[in-house]
């Protein structure tokens, strides 16, 4: 857990624990995967070796916040797991969708690291590698992005379907559609 002191009145405040970090950093595998997809490709397209190399380290960085995201995924379980709202079953098909998903953010960061490698020192197969991290990142953005909403119905009661009877229930009138 991390504390900080306030200067201004001397009391110390919690600021992060693990179920915040988790999270925090959640969205970070989602946007950045999305942001190293688009770019993989416009390096791609370009044959622009630099930009290349920038969205391999952009994948590289999702992968790690998806292996933060992970190892922080039990902490943030035992917080919520007693909340009134929140199901046992949401939470483990949250969980065993991050356990595949975290199967191919393995397999996408060695495939980016190698590809970073390839793209620096201009080796032969930098440019067939970089496709297939590019394959490899759209079906990884699938699964991380599944997870995500899984993740989301946990605790945003507005995205489950089950709790939305129509359109104006969201705007709480329910008289003749207004």
């Amino acid at each position: 857990m991390i504390f900080i002191k306030s200067v201004t009145f001397g009391k110390i405040y919690r600021i992060m624990d693990l179920t915040r970090v988790h999270l925090f950093i959640t969205h970070l595998p989602v946007f950045g995967l999305f942001l190293g997809f688009l770019a993989l490709l416009y390096g791609a397209l370009r044959k622009d070796k630099q930009v290349k190399m920038v969205s391999h380290f952009i994948v590289i960085v999702a992968t790690i916040g998806a292996l933060i995201a992970f190892q922080t995924g039990e902490f943030a379980e035992e917080t919520v797991e007693d909340i009134t709202g929140v199901t046992h079953d949401a939470i483990e098909e949250h969980e065993e969708s991050a356990e595949v998903t975290i199967l191919f953010f393995y397999g996408l960061g060695i495939l980016s690291v190698i590809g970073l490698y390839l793209e620096m020192k201009a080796k032969k197969y930098a440019s067939q590698l970089s496709l297939a991290v590019l394959a490899f990142t759209a079906v990884t953005f699938f699964f991380v992005s599944r997870t995500a909403l899984l993740g989301g119905k946990i605790r945003h009661t507005e995205i489950v379907k089950d709790n939305v009877d129509s359109p104006n229930t969201q705007t709480g009138n329910k008289a003749e559609g207004l």
